[in-house]
């Protein structure tokens, strides 16, 4: 168990090994040191990336709309999927009593949440998308042993099993992400044709 053994890393590290100059009981820590730093770094990348309003960042300035289309249409439901079964992989290790579909209804949940957050506001977003991968570092380094390495693969080895679950929960991310984006084309070309009244109006007025 990779859990129960770092539990024992831990058990070993005592301060007289360290006064006799023996520091080989410092690679347990050393080893937490960089697992660490690695789950903080691709957190930060995977939240930030949840969190982003705009998951594309289009350059084109030509044909711009049909390019945003596109990528919404045909790359986007890939990424929904890795934004899915992320969060669905966390909710593994932390919970214990929920039932599979439980799990995924409650990933369902946080994805949403987080991409309808993203268009009010990317920094609200961005503090429910980390809240729960760190929880989960929070949790491991408090009580390592709530872990149970087994139970967590018994239940992804279930998850085939929920596929078409899967799949719908997949499509109803999409669709609400294209809800979104037609509110914010159209929050956009209302407030843009509002300021070109005022401009048109103020320049009526010198005149």
């Amino acid at each position: 168990m990779a859990f129960e053994k770092i539990s024992e890393f831990f058990s070993g590290f005592s301060t007289e090994s360290l006064l006799k100059g023996d520091f080989s009981s410092l690679l347990p820590i050393f080893y937490l040191i960089i697992l660490i730093a690695i789950y903080s770094i691709v957190i930060w990348h995977f939240y930030r990336f949840v969190a982003r309003r705009d998951c594309f960042r289009i350059k084109y300035s030509k044909h711009k709309k049909l390019v945003s289309c596109l990528k919404y249409s045909m790359i986007y439901p890939f990424v929904a999927f890795l934004f899915f079964i992320g969060f669905s992989l966390m909710m593994l290790f932390i919970t214990r009593n929920y039932e599979i579909y439980e799990v995924l209804t409650t990933s369902f949940a946080i994805v949403t949440a987080i991409r309808i957050s993203a268009y009010y506001s990317e920094d609200l977003s961005k503090d429910v998308a980390k809240m729960l991968p760190f929880a989960l570092l929070g949790l491991f380094l408090v009580e390592p042993s709530y872990f149970s390495f087994t139970e967590i693969m018994d239940k992804i080895f279930l998850l085939p099993e929920f596929f078409v679950y899967c799949i719908q929960f997949i499509i109803l991310i999409v669709f609400v992400e294209w809800i979104l984006r037609i509110l914010l084309t159209l929050k956009k070309a209302v407030f843009v044709k509002v300021d070109y009244t005022k401009d048109e109006n103020y320049k009526v007025t010198v005149q």
